[in-house]
């Protein structure tokens, strides 16, 4: 059969077919491959993708028309991912070549076949859609977008998502402004002397913790009270004061705890001191000066973007792989802690950003104009506190904090690095300063760790780094990003159902009636939590169908669902992220409800006091 020709593929380059008559066999030819193929039987052939140290079996299947000539083939590489090519009348092909220029930074790197390698991983690791864009030695090499930012839109490089956790750095970087104009400093002055608004149950604390204790996650706050503060419309200020009636070991050390509150407090503290919003003093101080333009706060603001991504999540994790996803809708209320994680952007302008922290606050390179603080930006990479005491083959002895900033070595050379993850979006920024290489990327799914651990196969690739792997190829992107990307979906699935909580005692009632349950519950830390009884619509209430209860807190909604004895049970979900609660009632001495017990602490459970009348009015389901 006459398989040797051109073939095409919308969307994935083209294909060659090309028969080598000294050898008698055929080869599959890619802009990213070069592959010999083996006849596997009848019209199927076996050929090997091998690319970057890495290769995998795919099977070439050809069809023929009615004249019993080839009219096409299907490249089968796995269970869920065949890709037909039609064939054309006059074949061409070309490989990708590295630029040659010598005043070219990135002529010597070869980022051939990268492209089609990135996209085979985002589809291996569940993404609907990503982007990832590099800068080495202050030109941009390689920027590209994968899959799709919405049902019909591709993802491209311009292509604006939320960051997540990268905010951080750049909250810190805004207050080190602030420190450099001694309106602020990072280490002396208490934290309440900037916002009053901010105390702690403990006043000899209250008087200790400074700006870089909040910014390096140093403080022993529970992470449990940032729960308070998630889809929450209270005013910053004042959940800022609720904090007064939250218990912290008295010693500080340099042990993480990961805070996102703090940089809440730190945050707003800035902008007291400025007179403004923080907002408008990260406007004032990074984004304008940086001309960072795709870069703003509010996800609200953000959908009114033509160009911004759809965030999406999966049932599971082979289900994210088989590209079953499920879409959902960005929050529109205003993010509480915002100077921990508001922040959306582009992979375009995070590499315009990390280039400025490796020229130490400097725009326009070595010999630009120093438009921040060179001290400030050097302080948010100093470390502070300890990540990970652990060594592993590829990481340093330690991982550390700074102020926005994971620090670390990667095989050898010094990184900075930070993850970014919310509700259907992920990203992730890395910076190799001694080598002026900086990787970003963003993904329109969470969770995935794909955008962690393709930026270590980037940075091999540039930097001709050895693999540290025990097996003869270290894998980071079809092996062990696939291996942490499930694990996560296991823990989202255990959060979700409730694993270590107490067993459940089956054919137990409550001696509480439900009525007597409904109210308001308040904690001075936490803030109310609403129950209210839920009545079926009459034209969706099934065949016995009793009355049911609804956990209201912040902007959540959830059913309940009778656990044992006076406990509940509540799912707390935002676009596929949830976690199992159990709600236990107490009588006081009447025999009525007096409150209620939560696990937000656990081991510990917070305790909501009843203080209004119960609700009377009923809700339903369906409106109308």
């Amino acid at each position: 059969m006459p398989y040797h020709a051109g073939v095409t593929h919308l969307g994935h380059g083209d294909i060659s077919i090309v028969y080598n008559e000294v050898e008698d066999a055929l080869y599959f030819k890619h802009p990213a491959f070069d592959s010999k193929q083996e006849q596997y039987h009848f019209e199927m052939f076996k050929v090997v993708l091998s690319m970057f140290m890495i290769a995998w079996a795919a099977g070439v299947q050809f069809e023929t028309g009615a004249d019993e000539m080839v009219r096409s083939l299907t490249l089968i590489e796995s269970e869920y991912w065949e890709t037909l090519f039609e064939k054309f009348p006059n074949p061409t092909f070309s490989m990708q070549t590295p630029p040659t220029s010598p005043s070219d930074p990135s002529a010597k790197i070869d980022l051939s076949g990268l492209s089609a390698i990135l996209d085979a991983a985002r589809i291996k690791n569940g993404v609907p859609g990503m982007s990832v864009a590099v800068m080495y030695k202050g030109e941009v090499i390689f920027a590209e977008g994968f899959g799709k930012r919405n049902e019909h839109q591709p993802f491209t490089k311009e292509t604006i998502s939320p960051i997540g956790s990268l905010t951080k750095a750049i909250t810190s970087t805004a207050i080190g402004e602030l420190v450099a104009e001694g309106k602020m400093d990072w280490d002396e002055t208490p934290v309440n002397k900037y916002l009053p608004e901010f105390e702690l149950k403990d006043p000899v604390l209250t008087s200790q913790l400074t700006m870089a204790d909040l910014l390096s996650h140093r403080t022993r706050l529970s992470p449990a009270v940032g729960l308070s503060w998630l889809r929450s419309r209270t005013p910053r200020r004042e959940l800022i004061a609720r904090l007064r009636h939250a218990s912290m070991p008295q010693k500080l050390t340099p042990k993480f705890n990961y805070s996102n509150v703090m940089y809440a407090v730190a945050g707003e503290a800035a902008a007291n001191v400025a007179g403004t919003t923080y907002e408008q003093l990260v406007h004032d101080k990074i984004l304008t000066p940086l001309g960072l333009t795709n870069t703003g706060f509010s996800q609200k603001a953000m959908k009114k973007l033509e160009n911004h991504a759809s965030p999406y999540h999966a049932d599971s994790f082979s289900k994210a792989q088989a590209g079953e996803f499920r879409g959902g809708e960005y929050d529109e209320i205003y993010m509480a802690f915002a100077p921990a994680g508001d922040l959306h952007s582009n992979v375009l302008d995070l590499l315009k950003w990390g280039k400025v922290v490796v020229d130490g606050g400097k725009v326009g390179g070595g010999e630009g104009k120093q438009v921040l603080s060179k001290e400030g930006v050097e302080m948010t990479v100093t470390p502070q506190s300890i990540v990970r005491p652990k060594r592993t083959p590829e990481m340093s002895i330690s991982f550390t904090y700074g102020l926005g900033w994971g620090l670390a070595t990667y095989k050898g050379r010094n990184c900075y690095t930070h993850s970014g993850a919310y509700p259907g979006s992920s990203a992730n920024l890395t910076l190799f300063p001694d080598d002026d290489l900086i990787i970003a990327q963003l993904a329109n799914i969470h969770p995935t760790e794909l955008t962690l651990y393709a930026d270590y196969f980037i940075a091999d690739k540039i930097l001709n780094l050895p693999s540290y792997s025990t097996s003869t190829q270290q894998d980071w992107l079809f092996d062990e990003a696939v291996k942490a990307t499930a694990k996560e979906y296991e823990v989202l699935e255990e959060e979700r159902e409730g694993k270590g909580l107490p067993a459940r005692v089956e054919g137990t009632m409550s001696a509480l009636p439900r009525e007597d349950m409904v109210g308001q519950f308040v904690n001075p830390l936490y803030g109310v939590i609403t129950i209210a009884r839920v009545i079926p619509h009459k034209d969706e209430r099934k065949e016995d169908e009793e009355e049911g209860l609804e956990f209201r807190y912040n902007e959540y909604t959830n059913k309940m669902e009778h656990y044992h004895y006076e406990t509940f049970k509540t799912v707390l979900e935002d676009l596929g992220v949830a976690e199992a609660r159990l709600v236990s009632f107490e009588a006081g001495s009447d025999g009525h409800v007096a409150g209620l017990s939560i696990n937000f602490e656990e081991p510990d459970l917070v305790r909501f006091v009843k203080v209004k009348t119960p609700i009377t009015t009923t809700v339903s389901e369906k409106e109308g």
